[in-house]
């Protein structure tokens, strides 16, 4: 049987050892402020990134891992033989799946790409998936298969405090924008169907407080196998999540992480995410 091995983004929220251990090839985008290279997302922590949003009049941007260097990567790790599955974030967060997409057709190696459609800490459940499944000698379409059916049990949520990323991103329109900052208004989001939507929207602190209660009580029905706290700067959300989600779910690995310069990009500074997974 032919080796597999896994390609994805710096978004994924796996442990080093993970990386390692599976041998998953992490892709490493550059950095640009004002169109220029400044440095490299693997090389820089998210402190550090999001210490730019605040100092730079002209904000950090994540460029593109292009079509020639995916070639290049896809070769170099097919060389062998090996078959390749590329897992990446929702294209509706980054341009990497369509180039992804583009570069199979152009590399000599057999490659599966494939579109997570979820967000960072969703798309390490499949790499992990993906990666286990390799070890227990699943094929490519069985593996694929898999992912389909955790990326349906995947359910994603993010609070966000401050929305000139979300106006970048064109998330939120210019004008509800520049109304909601002078109303220092923070959002509730999902990300469902490959796409943002909007939960509820206020100036109140405690309204964003009682979402997470009332999802609180949905999860308490739910079959829940895993729970990942994401959040950008402060961790003080966080740390309140995680303490209410572990009084609730005492059996469930539940993580705690700063989230990857790629996220952020998109979030902003001062947010929070909650991504589980449903068995």
């Amino acid at each position: 049987m032919k080796s597999i091995k896994i390609v994805t983004d710096s978004a994924v929220h796996l442990s080093p050892a993970d990386v390692h251990n599976y041998g998953i090839k992490v892709l490493n985008p550059p950095i640009l402020i004002d169109g220029k290279l400044f440095g490299y997302v693997n090389k820089i922590t998210s402190e550090k990134f999001l210490q730019l949003f605040d100092k730079c009049t002209v904000k950090p941007t994540i460029g593109d891992i292009t079509v020639p260097e995916l070639v290049a990567a896809y070769d170099e790790l097919g060389k062998d033989g090996s078959q390749i599955i590329s897992i990446h974030l929702s294209d509706k967060l980054t341009s990497t799946y369509r180039n992804a997409a583009i570069a199979a057709e152009q590399s000599t190696s057999d490659i599966t790409v494939i579109n997570s459609e979820v967000t960072a800490a969703g798309l390490a459940y499949q790499v992990l998936a993906a990666a286990k499944a390799i070890a227990r000698g699943k094929s490519v379409t069985a593996i694929a298969d898999q992912l389909t059916q955790i990326r349906q049990r995947t359910q994603i949520f993010f609070s966000v405090q401050n929305n000139p990323q979300l106006v970048n991103r064109k998330i939120i329109g210019k004008i509800r924008g520049m109304v909601d900052k002078q109303l220092n208004v923070s959002y509730i989001l999902a990300f469902a169907n490959n796409d943002f939507s909007f939960v509820t929207r206020s100036r109140k602190e405690e309204l964003i407080n009682k979402f997470w209660e009332t999802r609180l009580a949905e999860m308490h029905n739910q079959c829940i196998v895993r729970l990942s706290i994401l959040h950008s700067g402060s961790d003080s959300r966080a740390r309140f999540l995680y303490d209410m989600l572990t009084q609730e779910f005492p059996f469930v690995p539940i993580s705690i992480v700063a989230t990857n310069p790629e996220m952020a990009t998109f979030i902003g500074p001062e947010s929070t995410g909650v991504t589980y997974l449903l068995g």
